[in-house]
């Protein structure tokens, strides 16, 4: 039950900060790529990274790891995925190589970072120094991109707005503490390691936000916010995720995280990304073999 009650304070703790973020970026006038790649995208990975500072300080790098990557996998093969086959995403713009680039990189950077066996303190400075970079990189494209019409408001929205953003804030650390304590329990008395619940109740669980914000987006045609907003959750599962986490503990690297997780993660990436440089979109049936990858690697790791 607890469980659930964090479910459902992430999911809609996630979807307020999400709601009020995007609105400042339309008054803003921010293009919608940009608000994926960065403000969407950093408030529906801050259930991943509440549920890995707390287990960072619990002294569990497994769920830490666990989460930042099973959060990928299910990203990219199952949000990414389900996406493409609802509907195909045309990539038009011009900073998505860039975008696609960061999201890649990062993800080797982790598996270089990671061949020793444990993120030292030297990685983790490499790690926040990149993250520093991206979100900078990110507001100076934002600064020199064509922007949309600014929207109007109200000071009535605005005090609506930064309410709701201070609420879905304690909503996402209230239920991702519930999430990691009641998982753990869930965890042991199934006699499943932490690495495992990690990768899949934990990421499918703090991934909800990103699934209910990117399938929003698709069915409403905004397909660049929901775009945008997994490779934005993405880089930042390795750099922000990682990054702090290992910054208040020592975070340990199994070889399974070197020969499998981090490999099925490039290889979802590839299927949907690398074709998409030439046909610029992401077809569904990219989506459907991404969707289909992801549920084989679920299942081989429950049932193994």
């Amino acid at each position: 039950m607890l469980f659930a009650v964090g479910l459902i304070s992430v999911i809609k703790g996630g979807d307020w900060l999400v709601e009020a973020a995007v609105w400042f970026a339309k008054i803003i006038g921010i293009p919608q790529i940009i608000v994926g790649a960065t403000i969407v995208s950093i408030g529906t990975t801050l259930p991943e990274t509440m549920i890995a500072i707390f287990a960072a300080i619990a002294g569990s790098g497994d769920i830490v790891i666990g989460t930042s990557l099973g959060s990928i996998l299910c990203n990219t093969g199952l949000v990414l995925g389900l996406n493409n086959l609802v509907r195909a995403t045309r990539i038009t713009q011009v900073d998505t190589l860039f975008k696609v680039g960061s999201m890649v990189g990062a993800l080797v950077l982790l598996g270089l970072l990671g061949i020793d066996g444990r993120i030292s303190g030297f990685d983790t400075f490499i790690l926040l120094l990149l993250l520093v970079a991206y979100v900078a990189s990110n507001i100076w494209t934002s600064a020199n991109a064509h922007h949309h019409e600014k929207q109007p408001y109200t000071s009535n929205q605005l005090l609506s707005n930064v309410i709701h953003f201070i609420i879905g804030l304690v909503l996402v650390i209230i239920g991702a503490r519930l999430i990691l304590d009641s998982g753990v329990i869930i965890a042991r008395n199934l006699g499943v390691s932490d690495a495992v619940i990690a990768t899949t109740l934990f990421a499918i669980g703090s991934s909800l936000p990103e699934l209910v914000t990117s399938v929003t987006a698709v069915l409403k045609g905004h397909n660049g916010l929901s775009f945008g907003n997994i490779l934005g959750a993405n880089t930042l599962n390795v750099l922000m995720v990682v990054g702090v986490s290992s910054a208040i503990s020592p975070i340990f690297i199994t070889r399974e995280v070197l020969l499998t997780q981090i490999p099925v993660a490039l290889l979802l990436m590839g299927l949907l990304v690398v074709p998409s440089f030439f046909t610029k979109q992401i077809t569904r049936a990219q989506g459907l073999a991404a969707f289909l990858v992801y549920t084989g690697y679920i299942l081989v790791l429950t049932i193994g």
